[in-house]
């Protein structure tokens, strides 16, 4: 249960929510440009473009959840559970196992065009990373400042498709989440106009109305219009930064507000915020809502080593008395 946006309101910011039952030891993580990144069914890459985001490294390899390339390309991975169907490698295609995607796309790629070329010849196979970390059921968002695209790999083979609002949750696929957007095309800030009936003087008594029907569950529908809704109606501040982990704070989980079938609670354990031009990586976590960052561009990125900082941590309160 994750949401992740794309915005191009003054400069182009992208981030996601992780939202899950537990954490998996999630990480800051810089891959440089000489770190060798292995591929199962092709040669390693011993030089690509510089990444940075939050994954989770295992055996020395880093397993990205999202980041974004020094070229300013970005990419989030989100659970996709019911749809999701990977295929065993193919000889006409480049095999890609679904956590090798990400590092794929953006060591090679400067931006979504020439990934979007390069996804037409992938094949995504069904490969475990380890026997303790089995391949995970994924669809992908794909952004640069000038377009998005949705990857989805299901029954009806690997799909491509258009992203115009630059918004992603789960379930269920891309398609549906866009012309389900139809039934809230009335809503907006404003003060609603009385079409019910203009013979009669209706008092609004609230502020606001003019987005009643905006759904208010964790659903990955309604996340999704939510985060449409606020992406493109929240004005701007004193800081982009703040204004974008806003738009997220719309669709982050409480701990407890939704529930697994086992009776883990989920909650949304980091919120990201990607600044693709600057190179630079903000980020909150459920236990600490100070906005901490890291820059690409002042990390070693010439350097064949991973580089990693833990992003959990306590509460950061100022105490001003």
């Amino acid at each position: 249960m994750c949401t992740a946006i794309s915005d191009n309101h003054r400069r182009h910011l992208f981030g996601r929510t992780l939202d899950l039952e537990r954490s998996y030891g999630e990480e800051l993580i810089v891959t440089p440009r000489a770190f060798p990144l292995k591929f199962k069914y092709s040669d390693t890459l011993s030089e690509h473009f510089a990444m940075i985001g939050i994954g989770h490294i295992c055996n020395g390899e880093p397993l990205y959840y999202d980041a974004v390339n020094e070229k300013g390309l970005a990419v989030a991975a989100l659970n996709f559970p019911q749809s999701t169907v990977y295929r065993a490698a193919r000889q006409d295609k480049r095999n890609l196992a679904s956590f090798e995607l990400i590092p794929f796309l953006l060591g090679t790629c400067e931006s979504v065009c020439e990934a979007a070329e390069l996804l037409e010849g992938i094949n995504i196979t069904p490969d475990s990373f380890n026997d303790a970390l089995p391949a995970s059921p994924l669809h992908w968002l794909v952004a640069d400042k000038s377009r998005a695209v949705v990857l989805e790999s299901t029954s009806e083979g690997l799909k491509i498709y258009e992203n115009p609002v630059g918004v992603l949750s789960n379930e269920p696929p891309f398609p549906y989440h866009l012309s389900n957007l139809a039934n809230y095309i009335s809503l907006g800030p404003e003060a609603p106009e009385n079409k019910l009936c203009p013979s009669a003087r209706i008092t609004l008594y609230s502020r606001g109305m003019g987005a009643i029907g905006l759904p208010g569950d964790l659903s990955s529908a309604s996340r999704f219009v939510r985060a449409v809704f606020a992406k493109n109606h929240t004005l701007a501040c004193e800081s982009e930064i703040s204004r974008f982990f806003h738009i997220m704070d719309t669709v982050s989980q409480p701990l407890g507000c939704a529930i697994l079938e086992d009776g883990r609670p989920i909650c949304t354990l980091y919120t990201s915020c990607a600044d693709t031009e600057r190179g630079i990586y903000y980020f909150t976590t459920y236990d600490c809502r100070r906005i901490r960052s890291m820059s690409l561009r002042r990390a070693d990125i010439s350097s064949d080593m991973l580089s990693s900082a833990p992003i959990y941590s306590s509460e950061n309160i100022e105490n001003l008395i």
